[in-house]
């Protein structure tokens, strides 16, 4: 599916100003919760679980994500970042993400 390898955990990205427009990527990742979890009540700082969703919804989301921008994602990252702007920075902080982005 891919040719960039498995994602694993990454820290995110704390570049501030000067770094990439998390943006679009961050509207990806609300949409894909929104989808599975059928409502938009949630922060981009809540966890995904205090929202309601539960660890087959986390393999919906990443297979969507992975699949949205032909990298293989590992669950693992989710649940090292379980809120839509820490999973943002930690996908827009590694490389297969960066080069799918392009």
């Amino acid at each position: 599916m891919d040719n960039f390898g498995p994602v694993g955990v990454a820290s995110p990205d704390h570049t501030g100003h000067d770094g990439p427009d998390l943006e679009p990527l961050r509207a990806q990742v609300r949409s894909q919760w929104v989808d599975v979890l059928e409502h938009d009540d949630f922060g981009d700082d809540e966890d995904f679980f205090d929202a309601g969703g539960n660890s087959l919804l986390v393999a919906e989301i990443m297979a969507a994500l992975g699949a949205e921008f032909g990298v293989r994602v590992e669950l693992r990252l989710f649940f090292a970042h379980p809120t839509v702007n820490e999973l943002t920075g930690a996908l827009a902080a590694h490389e297969a993400f960066k080069a799918a982005a392009r």
